[in-house]
């Protein structure tokens, strides 16, 4: 699974497309691609609304990039613009005039995308060691047990739960921080 660009190379992507440079923007849609598609799709179950409002979404950024203040809130800024782009394509699909944002159910698999993703960029900024053990342990498609992360790592079994236990710890300082 591929982890998210971190917030260094995001602003580098930023500057590289406030330059017109187009193979920097190819790179910055595909960052975010699955973080806008997660929350589309959420929010609109049809796939060809998901991917009008991907479309749209990625209109904005680019009509707005230059006003992004801040790259590191840039994953919450398109949330946000996803999450009011799909109120804008309900609105019209349901010929709703009174159809507003707050009208969506709150819903926590919005978050739990946005918790997701926040994770796997700080995650791409831990040292190697720890982004290989938390990745073994907790993201990879199937269950590793500590034997086979340990035989991974080359470290003893017996020190693959003090060190999970370690870089958990520095994730969790890190998220904090964020």
């Amino acid at each position: 699974m591929p982890l998210p660009r971190n917030s260094v190379r995001d602003a580098e992507l930023v500057n590289a497309c406030l330059n017109g440079d187009q193979a920097a923007w190819a790179e910055l849609i595909r960052s975010y691609q699955r973080l806008i598609y997660s929350v589309a799709r959420l929010l609109c179950p049809d796939q060809r609304d998901a991917d009008e409002v991907f479309q749209q979404v990625c209109l904005e950024l680019y009509l707005r990039l230059a006003a992004v203040r801040d790259v590191a809130s840039l994953p919450k800024w398109l949330v946000i613009v996803t999450r009011r782009q799909s109120v804008t394509l309900l609105r019209g699909r349901r010929q709703m005039s009174n159809f507003e944002e707050n009208h969506l159910p709150a819903d926590p698999r919005v978050e739990a995308v946005e918790h997701h993703h926040s994770v796997q960029r700080v995650l791409e900024q831990m040292p190697d060691r720890c982004r290989r053990l938390l990745t073994d342990l907790y993201f990879s498609e199937e269950p590793l047990t500590y034997a086979k992360v340990a035989e991974r790592m080359q470290i003893p079994v017996a020190s693959v739960g003090p060190t999970r236990a370690r870089c958990l710890e520095k994730l969790r300082a890190m998220l904090n921080a964020v």
